[in-house]
């Protein structure tokens, strides 16, 4: 990764620097936003199995009295 970066910046001018920058923000960003989602997707799964592992039928009408 080093060797990587220290050929990127060999020849970098200012605005070459700025622009790196700008695309590295840009990528940690969509990681932040890739590892909420993820987070995110892995809340709602849970919470369908837990819907179906409790059943609920709606009450209905109560049972008339003789």
């Amino acid at each position: 990764m080093s060797r990587a970066l220290d050929e990127i910046t060999e020849d970098m001018t200012l605005y070459h620097g700025v622009r790196l920058s700008q695309v590295l923000e840009a990528v940690y960003t969509q990681g932040k936003k890739d590892g909420a989602r993820t987070a995110f997707e892995e809340l709602d799964k849970k919470i369908r199995e837990v819907h179906k592992a409790v059943p609920h039928k709606n009450p209905g009408k109560p049972k008339k009295t003789k």
